[in-house]
């Protein structure tokens, strides 16, 4: 019977140290997500000095979060870049 008395402690234990990082885990992962959209902002930073653009593409351009946009030539809102019109004039993008 002693062997089971330790075997409950243990078992306790571990419970004990999941839920705790069950508690913490949105912690972890909200730190490695703020992470990942400052180093997506800076390699935007990069590519925009470096020239990395395409000369045709001159109506894409970058959000803040690093996200591609196509911008109209007439009325100049913003689209998502898989768009072939424009959301607010239905003209053609490039």
């Amino acid at each position: 019977m002693e062997g089971l008395g330790a075997f409950s402690g243990i078992v306790t234990i571990v419970i004990l140290i999941a839920a705790v990082l069950a508690f913490l885990m949105p912690f972890f992962i909200f730190r490695i997500r703020n992470e990942i959209i400052s180093m997506n902002q800076k390699m935007t930073e990069l590519v925009k000095i470096l020239g990395g653009s395409n000369k045709n593409d001159s109506n894409i351009e970058f959000t803040k979060s690093g996200k591609k946009v196509k911008k109209c030539m007439q009325c100049g809102t913003n689209n998502r870049y898989e768009d072939y019109n424009c959301m607010k004039c239905g003209s053609a993008l490039l």
